[in-house]
């Protein structure tokens, strides 16, 4: 790819990967070494790209596993744990009521403890609020299967923390 184009791709999709990377990590200078990265990796891995996803999934995916890769790098240096600022806020009304109830850290841990594809899933709707389709396109399938995988992993989740239920 040239230069001009990956400029043209940087100057177009940038501040979504930014708003979404600051959106996980809620920390400006962290999001922005992220971006950083992103675009590096997305540079590397363009002709990875087969565009069965849009392009800004593509790279809100990446910008994901850059997040998660310094994450595990934290956790590593902190003997296992992630602090209160590492941990990531959901929106879905039930998990609200969970984050009440639970620290934030311990969500994470059920969460992270999800087989994949559930795990993946969950983070892509709940804290990038991706659309089912695009999850569903970023795993090859189709719409209704984001659906379900989300739904059993929320379950699963709920059952986890309420195993009476």
């Amino acid at each position: 790819m040239q230069q001009k184009q990956m400029e043209e791709i940087y100057s177009a999709y940038s501040a979504d990967v930014y708003r979404f990377l600051l959106y996980l990590c809620k920390d400006e200078y962290l999001a922005e070494d992220i971006l950083q990265d992103t675009f590096l990796k997305a540079i590397e891995n363009i002709d990875q790209f087969d565009g069965r996803c849009k392009l800004i999934s593509w790279l809100c995916q990446i910008a994901k596993n850059q997040y998660f890769d310094y994450l595990r790098k934290i956790k590593k240096h902190s003997a296992g744990e992630l602090t209160e600022d590492d941990a990531l806020y959901p929106h879905t009304p039930c998990l609200e009521q969970l984050i009440q109830q639970e620290t934030k850290t311990e969500l994470m841990a059920v969460i992270h403890s999800l087989p994949d594809p559930y795990k993946e899933v969950v983070l892509l709707r709940v804290y990038a609020e991706m659309p089912f389709k695009e999850i569903a396109d970023l795993f090859g399938r189709n719409e209704v299967w984001g659906r379900v995988t989300f739904m059993r992993g929320k379950n699963m989740i709920l059952e986890k923390y309420h195993p009476d239920r």
